[in-house]
């Protein structure tokens, strides 16, 4: 970072803009990009304010915060504006007003890309680009990075959970003239603050906008500050709001501070926290919402508070205060109904898309040519190897990198090469280099012999899913396999007992670094580089790395917070977090619940009886666990079960401990009446 700020140092400006990209620095760019790439970034996102007619109207603030940023959200950080501002610059300098080169930019990239889920970690612009497609999120990441290579403030805004239906959406707000305004991201159906969520967002409990770094706001409040990143609550801009004051007390009334309180929605059949806030001295917080209804929650120590907060506008002038009092063994139970339904009087009406009609033709022109390019790399793929066809293509525009690699892979590595393109997700198959798929398949062939040398066998099967498999979690792709061979290995060790007890002595010493809600996680070779990490997640991806550099089968269990490494015989725990426990079940309460007969849950749901589809998990009911007693958070791993088709009775099987089940029956206006009951314990 020193190198990246010295290149200004005879440059106010430019330094003031170097020294403000770098104290907002998410840890993984930190650790991750040059002073190459930063200088990059700078010099263009300062070029394209110097030659844009609208780039020093924009004030040199909202230039730090929404022109000048490297990144959007959480994907990995790359060097893409030099290549945007050439492309796109071009396009723009004819256009006669901000607004039309907004327009010009969010056709452009639909030109690149159209709407597919993907998965959970998020692919940055090129990936996108390369896919051809990407889910909401990932439009996003690509239209901001779009407006702000041309000089014109961008940033992403969000719903972070519906509550007239499941899942959230997330979308580009683009200031115009000192103006903020929304647009679908990467769709240029509609123009500036229309778009098929229009009318959706009027019942919205709550709608943010993302800035890099410590931002001011004066037209909406903010919701927090995490490191180098604002959340600015602009639900307001979308929706009716009122503001909801709330007091947090102990048992005997006593004003408690400093406590946190959680905002839940109910979403996917669990309360899903959207927003958080902290107690003052005299024990109060506000919030601004939107219209319809939350759990609010709170916690200290073995005392907790729930309550419901509904306000409909048209019935009710404002929502109404709360009192949360901390109570013992508080145990969130009942039957609730959640209501979000109101007239609006604004009744938005979604106009004709601009796909339709006269210009449906150069629409569905614009799709094919980005279809071509995908389908051009299928058909070379099905020549050059037809018996891998599926899983090349899988890579986009990079399948010519996957082609590469079959053809110059040495013979004795080939058949791992060839199992591990067909595991990996295609996001990972975007980025991946010829040289970096032959390097795994070449380091896991002879981590594997080097274990099989150390008494440690387990067939070809672990072998492919624990070993040569480069994803662990939602991490961004990283190169980590080489860096950790060299420092961890049987071959050295010889014995895996000691290997493990090396890992175990490394752990104690990384150490805690804050990270905001921007950027991605640290990469295993950059914790192990930096010993430093921001979760336990973080961690035991990292461990789960060295120990399948090391050709140890290994899996991360993330809801239960550790690490299984398999002996040659069974899976065994290992504990990041708690050196000289490895291999005991008996370590922690959870492990032991974990490792004991799990418990049967035998139930119905009664509206269900009567209707012809049944009940689904997630959508319908779910098993939820209260995280510090203070929110909710579904289980999705960590449950199994089946439902009889002719009597509808579901059972489900779960480690001991408590947990709630959460079922949903909706009214005609899908709104939500919420039965909570507590399972265990």
């Amino acid at each position: 970072m020193n190198d990246f700020l010295h290149n200004y140092a005879d440059m106010p400006k430019k330094r003031q803009a170097a020294q403000f990209l770098v104290a907002n620095l998410p840890p993984a760019d930190r650790a991750g990009l040059s002073a190459a790439e930063l200088a990059e970034n700078l010099d263009y996102a300062l070029l394209a304010r110097e030659s844009t007619p609208w780039g020093k109207n924009v004030s040199w603030t909202d230039f730090l915060h929404y022109v000048l940023p490297h990144r959007v959200s959480q994907e990995k950080a790359i060097s893409w504006r030099k290549n945007f501002y050439n492309e796109i610059l071009p396009l723009v300098s004819e256009c006669s007003s901000m607004e039309e080169a907004v327009l010009a930019v969010n056709r452009w990239c639909f030109s690149k890309t159209g709407f597919k889920s993907t998965q959970r970690w998020d692919q940055n612009p090129l990936m996108t680009i390369n896919r051809g497609w990407g889910r909401c999120e990932e439009a996003v990441i690509l239209t901001v990075s779009a407006l702000r290579s041309v000089g014109i403030p961008a940033r992403q805004a969000m719903v972070p959970a519906w509550q007239h239906s499941n899942d959230n959406h997330t979308w580009t707000e683009v200031q115009v003239d000192g103006k903020w305004h929304y647009i679908e991201s990467a769709n240029p159906d509609y123009g500036l603050d229309h778009a098929w969520f229009s009318g959706s967002v009027r019942k919205a409990p709550l709608v943010m906008s993302y800035a890099y770094g410590d931002a001011a706001s004066p037209d909406y409040p903010i919701l927090g500050r995490s490191f180098g990143c604002t959340l600015i609550n602009t639900t307001a801009r979308y929706a009716p709001v009122s503001k909801t004051e709330i007091l947090v007390t102990d048992s005997n009334g006593k004003p408690v501070p400093k406590t946190r309180i959680f905002f839940s929605v109910l979403n996917y059949a669990s309360f899903r926290p959207v927003a958080s806030k902290t107690t003052d001295a005299e024990g109060k917080t506000a919030i601004t919402l939107g219209p319809g209804s939350v759990l609010i929650s709170a916690a200290q120590k073995n005392k907790s508070a729930y309550a419901g907060s509904i306000w409909i506008p048209g019935e009710q002038t404002e929502r109404t205060p709360l009192i949360l009092r901390l109570q013992a063994n508080n145990k969130p139970e009942g039957v609730i109904s959640f209501r979000f339904s109101y007239k609006d009087t604004l009744n938005l009406k979604t106009p004709p898309k601009n796909s339709e009609g006269a210009q449906k033709a150069e629409f569905d022109s614009i799709k094919k040519q980005r279809l071509q390019k995908l389908e051009g790399m299928m058909k070379a793929a099905e020549t050059a190897s037809p018996e891998n066809a599926g899983a090349i293509a899988k890579a986009g525009l990079n399948t010519p990198q996957i082609q590469r690699a079959i053809a110059n892979c040495p013979t004795r590595n080939r058949s791992s090469l060839i199992k591990l393109i067909s595991i990996m997700p295609p996001a990972d198959l975007l980025t991946i280099t010829t040289d970096e798929l032959i390097e795994i398949a070449r380091l896991s062939d002879l981590a594997r012999e080097q274990a099989e040398a150390a008494g440690l066998n387990y067939t070809d099967q672990i072998f492919t899913e624990y070993v040569l498999n480069p994803r662990i979690m939602y991490e961004q792709q990283s190169s980590w396999r080489k860096l950790m061979h060299e420092k961890f290995n049987l071959a050295k060790t010889g014995k895996l007992k000691k290997l493990l007890k090396k890992i175990e002595l490394f752990n104690t010493e990384i150490s805690t670094i804050q990270r905001g809600s921007l950027g991605n996680s640290l990469t295993p070779e950059k914790v192990l580089d930096t010993r430093k990490a921001s979760s336990l997640t973080e961690i035991c991806i990292f461990n789960t790395a060295l120990l399948r550099s090391a050709g140890i089968p290994a899996r991360y269990l993330d809801e239960q917070g550790w690490i299984e490494f398999h002996d040659g015989k069974n899976w065994q725990p290992f504990y990041p977090q708690i050196p000289g426990q490895t291999g005991n079940k008996n370590a922690t309460e959870q492990s032991k619940s974990f490792y004991s007969p799990w418990r049967n849950i035998q139930f119905k749901l009664p509206y269900f009886e009567s209707k012809k589809r049944n009940p689904q998990y997630f959508k319908d009911f779910s098993v939820s666990k209260l995280i510090d007693k203070s929110r909710f958070h579904i289980i999705e791993k960590t449950v199994q079960g089946k439902m009889d088709p002719k009597s509808k009775a579901w059972e489900l099987s779960t480690p001991r401990g408590e947990y709630y089940l959460i079922s949903v029956q909706r009214n005609k206006n899908n709104e939500p009446t919420i039965n909570v009951h507590k399972i265990g314990k």
